[in-house]
């Protein structure tokens, strides 16, 4: 009974059916992830529904010393607005909490954009949660240096022991005086305005991709429609039935019906024609008397 609510409210809103697959692809996606939802009785359940994704450091980002960023993602409404979405990354030992909490107003700022961007562009509501975890990873490295000021080189070895530069983030230096703060506040604008154009180079490559998959997918289904008509005119051209048996329509089918109606039944009032009694002393049975005597005495 439940599972036929949640089918029943996903037919009638597009959105929240759209919700519940790019969860179920999330999740394929990212065996850690983990989707909370509200409890029942909530007022506004099952929102808010929140996602938690561990995404795991490419190998773009091996010289970095953070192995994860925890990600969450939010949806807190039913419609499919960017109002309804937000996008959070945790503090870890790895990631001081200046560095988590610009990684989450960069990403957030991002998805909200992108989300708003599809909405204009019309079609099937779209959340963009598999597209925003596709994005924390492909810029992994780019997102640790939103903070500048908080990432620290050092010297450090390779597994085959070799030297080579490494980064890890601290928390950011206090401010010693007021040049310094707007030095430190020049070179995060600078990040942030990297970060902005590679996040806009990255959505443009999906839109980018996704355009082509389409096209390629209309030129296999018009080769495939035109490879299935000259089949036809092949068999037919070899006296092949190709069309099959045709099917009367139901017009047809009421005719065939009505013309049919009354066959076998009788449509005379009267009774049927006495048959000739045929018992002991009839005629019938002693013409056959007859014939039995002649055939024992040779007569023909």
């Amino acid at each position: 009974c439940t599972m036929g609510k949640r089918e029943a409210v996903a037919a009638s809103d597009p959105a929240l059916d759209a919700l519940q697959k790019e969860l179920v692809a999330v999740k394929a996606k990212h065996a850690q992830a983990k989707v909370v939802k509200a409890k029942p009785g909530e007022p506004n359940f099952p929102f808010p529904i929140k996602v938690h994704v561990p995404i795991p450091a490419p190998p773009a980002a091996s010289a970095f010393d953070v192995s994860t960023i925890q990600l969450t993602l939010t949806v807190s409404g039913r419609e499919c607005a960017p109002d309804n979405i937000d996008a959070d990354v945790a503090p870890s030992d790895e990631i001081p909490a200046a560095v988590a909490e610009a990684v989450s107003a960069s990403l957030q700022e991002t998805w909200r954009t992108q989300l708003a961007k599809a909405r204009e562009a019309g079609g099937p509501p779209a959340w963009l949660l598999v597209q925003t975890t596709d994005f924390v990873h492909a810029k992994f490295p780019i997102l640790l240096q939103l903070r500048p000021e908080c990432v620290e080189t050092y010297q450090g070895c390779d597994d085959q022991g070799a030297t080579l530069r490494r980064f890890m983030l601290t928390e950011p230096p206090a401010p010693a005086e007021e040049a310094a703060e707007s030095d430190s506040g020049s070179d995060e604008e600078s990040g942030e305005g990297e970060e902005d154009e590679e996040a806009q180079a990255f959505w443009e490559e999906q839109e980018r991709r996704k355009a082509e998959a389409a096209r390629l997918k209309a030129i296999k289904d018009a080769q495939e429609a035109e490879a299935r008509r000259q089949e036809v005119e092949r068999l037919r051209e070899k006296g092949v039935d190709v069309d099959g048996e045709k099917r009367a329509s139901r017009k047809e089918q009421e005719e065939q019906r009505n013309r049919k109606r009354g066959q076998g039944n009788r449509l005379s009032k009267t009774a049927p024609r006495a048959s000739k009694f045929a018992g002991d002393g009839s005629a019938l049975a002693r013409g056959e008397e007859e014939k039995k005597k002649n055939k024992a005495s040779g007569k023909k």
